[in-house]
């Protein structure tokens, strides 16, 4: 089995996945109402941007890249396969009382990944 198009299915799944997360606030009520809320979330968003892609890079390196060598390598490179360790992630923050946004985005991360890896264009 081809390794896919693994590069751009990498930056596509951590842009989109850290865009979705840094706007989602806009749509639970945390609107900014003035300059000084603009300029905060401006801040606030290149900081968390900067970690975000920061963490993303370091997960994808040591958890990513070997996970989809061995499921490509010993699997028919299912769906399942790529979501199975981030929905253990998620699955044991909420038995502990984690915050699960980290689980959440790499699960997200991961779907996405696994789209774009093997579409068909």
């Amino acid at each position: 089995m081809n390794s896919g198009e693994w590069d751009s299915a990498i930056i596509k799944s951590i842009l989109y996945v850290g865009i979705g997360i840094a706007i989602w606030p806009l749509f639970t009520g945390m609107a900014p109402s003035s300059l000084n809320d603009v300029l905060g979330l401006i801040v606030t968003f290149l900081l968390y941007i900067g970690v975000y892609i920061l963490i993303s890079i370091v997960g994808w390196l040591v958890i990513g890249f070997p996970i989809h060598w061995l499921v490509k390598k010993y699997t028919n490179g299912s769906y399942l396969f790529y979501a199975a360790l981030p929905l253990i992630f998620v699955i044991a923050c909420l038995f502990n009382n984690a915050p699960t946004v980290l689980g959440i985005a790499a699960l997200f991360q991961a779907v996405l990944f696994r789209y774009y890896v093997y579409k068909k264009t």
